[in-house]
């Protein structure tokens, strides 16, 4: 279930951000180094390398994403 999670639901490029926080969709934020989700929410703010999900800051390149990526 693991490995078909990251293959269908990652966020990875720009556009898939976009597109959930545009849709307000929920965005789940896990942590590779503690190996648990340590974020779920809307999408609040966004940048090049950041990501605000609850009022907290998540570093793009820290964190695995997680969404409906949108169809390219």
């Amino acid at each position: 279930m693991t490995l078909m999670k990251m293959k269908t639901k990652s966020l990875v490029m720009d556009q898939d951000f976009a597109y959930n926080e545009k849709l307000g969709l929920p965005v789940e934020v896990y942590c590779p180094q503690a190996h648990q989700t340590i974020a779920f929410g809307r999408i609040q703010a966004r940048d090049d390398r950041y990501i605000v999900i609850n009022s907290e800051k998540h570093a793009l390149d820290d964190y695995f994403f997680f969404g409906c990526p949108c169809v390219h």
